[in-house]
C-alpha cells in the first residue's frame, strides 16, 4: 500500500526503543547516591567521608605545593577549587556513586567514591 507511511512491526520496534529507554532514564536517574569518599594525597589517604550520612556543606582545605578546596555535601563531593595551573579538577563536576573518581594531577590530590558498606558494586562491562 502506497499510502502506508509505518508498518505494524515498524510501530512495534519504535515503541520498544522508546520503553528501552525511558526505563534506562529511569534508573540512572533515580539511582541510589551516595558511597564512601576517599581522599587521597601524594598516593597517602587524607580523610574519608559517608555521602550518606553527610548533612551539610562542608569545604574540605588540603595544603601542599597546590592549594586544593573541595566541597562536600549531602550525596556529593567536588573540587571547588585549586591553585594548579589548569583547573581541569573543578571543571570535573559532582562525584555522587560508587566507582566515580577524580584528580587533581598537579596537587596530586585524588577523589574516588567507594560502595557503603554492604553495598554491592555493580559491573561496568562483560567481555567473553
Amino acid at each position: 500500500m502506497p499510502g502506508k507511511i509505518f508498518r505494524k512491526w515498524d510501530l512495534a520496534l519504535i515503541g520498544g526503543v522508546l520503553v528501552l529507554a525511558l526505563i534506562l532514564l529511569f534508573s540512572f536517574t533515580f539511582a541510589e547516591k551516595g558511597g564512601i569518599a576517599v581522599i587521597e594525597q601524594n598516593g597517602v589517604e587524607w580523610g574519608r567521608y559517608s555521602l550518606l550520612e553527610q548533612q551539610e556543606e562542608t569545604i574540605l582545605e588540603i595544603g601542599g605545593e597546590y592549594h586544593v578546596r573541595l566541597l562536600l555535601e549531602p550525596g556529593a563531593i567536588s573540587f571547588l577549587s585549586s591553585d594548579c595551573p589548569d583547573h581541569t579538577c573543578v571543571r570535573t563536576g559532582k562525584l555522587t556513586q560508587a566507582g566515580q573518581g577524580a584528580v587533581c594531577l598537579p596537587a596530586r590530590v585524588s577523589i574516588r567514591i567507594l560502595p557503603s558498606p554492604g553495598e554491592t558494586q555493580g559491573f561496568d562491562g562483560i567481555t567473553g
